[in-house]
Formats: structure tokens, sequence, C-alpha cells
């Protein structure tokens, strides 16, 4: 049902969002892009996610997670491909959690399965945190004149990031009373208690974030389009966070329709900003894509499942899924599905 939802409105924005577009100025867009700002695009979001692939590891060793980064960019990148398949933009997520918990080496880690989905959250957490914090600062020190609406947006965001820390303590209180809560939050105290990793994941997540805004500006430049490089700083993390909602495959037509949304108050053409939005989705997709050869390598070298020894009781496999392929997709009798 929920993926009915997301078809009916991925089809409804697109079709709100195209049939008000300028199809040969779409076309003229395209055909102007500059492709050396496009491939200097690409190249910083592969170097930006082998940097956010160190950022997880570092967060996993937290944990007891072992490996080398090669091994975590492996399942990154696996991450990124399958976000691009599946209908949802988390569902990557999903997947290199399964991998570092049912396919990562090393010794025993007690609550395996919980504690390779934390780290993928608190990955996850931290970017969107800094990505809040970002856009505040922008806003208020924009030397752009905002719209009322933006600026209202923005502080509201951050508003609502900032008081989420009052439930916290909540959690905490009553998180002894549950197993899987209480692992959570020991796991959490040591991914953000220790303030080496809390401060070195910090600074990577600000450096993700702001290649993320700079891929835009590349495009934007090698589109010609004459905006501010401030306003950028305020646009992609709004239309980062329209995309999380959960109304459409994968974001699309919230992406497009955000970018039109956001460069209307600069006199920017509906056409010209869908060009935008695609061409640097078209970054993304092309990146996510070399995931297939790291899905490939792994599945063409599964190497051998963590022992059940490694697991606690509650996390111990089957007969069925210590037999897996390694695949979290596989149709095997009583496999635990990744999504």
């Amino acid at each position: 049902m929920k993926v009915l939802v997301r078809v009916f409105g991925t089809v409804l924005l697109l079709w709100l969002i195209f049939s008000r577009v300028n199809f040969s100025h779409l076309l003229n867009s395209f055909s102007s892009m500059n492709p050396l700002y496009w491939l200097a695009a690409f190249g910083l979001l592969v170097f930006t996610q082998v940097l956010s692939s160190q950022r997880w590891r570092i967060l996993a060793r937290a944990v007891g997670f072992e490996g080398g980064l090669g091994l975590y960019i492996s399942y990154f990148f696996i991450g990124m491909f399958f976000n691009l398949a599946l209908p949802t933009s988390v569902g990557g997520d999903v997947v290199r959690a399964w991998y570092l918990g049912y396919r990562s080496p090393g010794g025993p880690v007690q609550n395996r399965r919980s504690k390779a989905f934390l780290t993928v959250f608190s990955d996850r957490f931290s970017g969107v945190l800094v990505l809040v914090a970002i856009a505040v600062i922008a806003t208020w020190a924009s030397p752009t004149e905002l719209p009322a609406w933006m600026k209202g947006t923005v502080y509201l965001i951050g508003a609502g990031a900032v008081a989420s820390f009052a439930f916290l303590p909540l959690i905490a209180k009553f998180g002894d009373r549950f197993t899987k809560i209480k692992v959570v939050l020991n796991s959490a105290k040591l991914c953000f208690g220790n303030i080496g990793v809390l401060a070195s994941t910090t600074a990577m997540s600000m450096w993700v974030q702001f290649a993320n805004i700079s891929i835009m500006v590349l495009v934007g430049m090698g589109l010609g389009l004459d905006i501010p490089v401030p306003y950028y700083f305020v646009m992609v993390p709004l239309v980062t966070l329209m995309t999380m909602l959960p109304i459409s495959l994968g974001g699309m037509g919230l992406r497009e329709g955000a970018t039109v949304l956001m460069l209307t108050p600069l006199g920017i053409e509906p056409a010209t900003a869908v060009a935008l939005s695609l061409l640097n989705f078209s970054v993304y997709v092309v990146c996510g894509l070399l995931g297939v050869f790291f899905y490939l390598g792994a599945r063409a070298n599964p190497g051998a499942l963590a022992s059940s020894e490694q697991y606690s009781n509650n996390d111990q496999f089957s007969n069925n899924e210590e037999a897996s392929d390694g695949n979290p997709f596989s149709d095997h009798s009583g496999q635990r599905r990744a999504g």
C-alpha cells in the first residue's frame, strides 16, 4: 500500500511539474550544460562518498565492528545503488546496515544487528543535523534577501531539530525497560560519548554537506545560471529535506518541484530549474550505479557470513540464513529481508 501511495504521489508530482514546463526550453538548458562542470561535480561526489565511508567506519569501530576502509566503501556504494533501485530514499541505508551486521569480518560483537543499524542511523542523523545547521546559518547570514516563507521554513526546521533533543532524556528514562532500546542507547553513548569520535564525524559531516552544496553550485555554473552562491546554502538543504518526505519514489517530483519553488524568487523559469535539478540528480545516479560493480563483486566472492558465535542470542541466524548466498533480497525461506 505504501508503495502504491508513493507511485501515485510521484506520478502526480511529475505531471504537475512537467505540465508547466516548456520542453524546448528544457532541452536547450540540457544542451547548454558545460560537461567539464558536470565531471568536476561527479569527481567531487565520488571523493565525498569515500569520506562518508570513513565517517561510517569510525562510528562502526566505536561499537566494536572491524574492517578496513575498502570494506566500508564497498558497502556504502552498494547502499547508494539500492537507494536508486528501491522505492524509498533510505532503502540503501537498510541494505548497508544488513551488510555490516551480517557480512563484516572480525570478532564477536554483542547485539550485532542492532548496532549495525545504529551506526547507519547515526551516520544519517549526523548529516541531517549538520545540513539543518548550515541552512539556518546561511539564512541568517544571507546577503541575498530571502522570501519570508523561506526564512520561516528554515527557522521552523531548525527549531524542530533543537526540540528533538528534548526527547532524549525521556527516551533514556524509559529505555531501561526495553532491551532493544537499551542496546541502542548504550551503543549511541559509544558513538557520540567519545569526544574524538564526535568531533571527527561532525567535521566529516560538515565537509560532506558543503560538498553536496558545491555539487549543485558546479552544475548551476555549468548551466550558466546567475544564482548567488550563498543562496545555494539555503536552497540545497531545503530541497534535500523535502525529498525525505515519504510521498514519492526516491524523492522524484519532490526534488524538481522544490527546486522550481526555490528558484522562482530569483526569476528563473521552471524549465531551467528542472534542468538544474535533473542534471544535479544525474551526478548522484551515475555515482550510485558504480555500486553495481561492488554488489556483483560481493556476490561473486561472498566469503563466509559471520559465524553464529558472533551474535548474541537475540541476533543468531537460523539455519536458512547461515546458508544464505549473501544476498539480502533472495527468496530463501525464513531469511530476513533487508528492506
